[in-house]
């Protein structure tokens, strides 16, 4: 099993060479703000990582797009920040702006990685397990990409099997917020 941390500016700022020797592989690092300026802290995470040899699992983006075109400009607004670094763009779908689309929220997810994929970088999207079933499960057989799961379970800095979600196309469990 690799370990990996999820990082913004929120976190202030990162010893790398500790997160690296404390035996995580990987960061995922917050790319964009709400007002789709980059996150004060992308750039020196993302130096951070390189300088101490953690690999950049990918970038996400917390959206609050509710139509198809907020997503398509939300996507090139990380595209633009990105630069041309190829890393995977997590669409972190889960805030309660998104709860009652129905559809439109499949739609908008296709339309932001419709545009991700489109500047030659890889989509996957990011929620929580709860979001996940109430609101996007119906619509996983149109969901061809990986997915990043949240479940905290006892959320006290390990995992418990008895916790880990069951969703199609899994390709990595966030257990802890610690």
């Amino acid at each position: 099993m690799k370990l990996g941390v999820d990082v913004s500016s929120y976190n202030g700022t990162i010893d790398w060479n500790k997160v690296k020797n404390a035996g995580y592989d990987f960061a995922i690092l917050k790319v964009i703000r709400k007002n789709l300026t980059t996150d004060t802290a992308f750039e020196r995470n993302w130096k951070g990582c390189v300088d101490a040899g953690v690999d950049i699992f990918g970038v996400y983006n917390y959206s609050y797009a509710v139509t198809t075109q907020k997503a398509r400009s939300d996507a090139r607004a990380v595209a633009k920040v990105l630069n041309g670094r190829k890393v995977t763009v997590w669409l972190d779908v889960e805030d309660s702006c998104q709860k009652n689309l129905g559809g439109i929220l499949a739609d908008i997810i296709l339309a932001y990685k419709d545009e991700i994929e489109r500047v030659g970088l890889t989509f996957g999207l990011y929620t929580g397990e709860s979001f996940y079933k109430s609101y996007l499960k119906r619509y996983e057989d149109a969901f061809s990409f990986p997915v990043w799961i949240a479940r905290y379970g006892t959320n006290n800095g390990s995992g418990n099997a008895k916790y880990q979600p069951q969703v199609k196309n899994m390709v990595g469990w966030q257990y802890t917020s610690k």
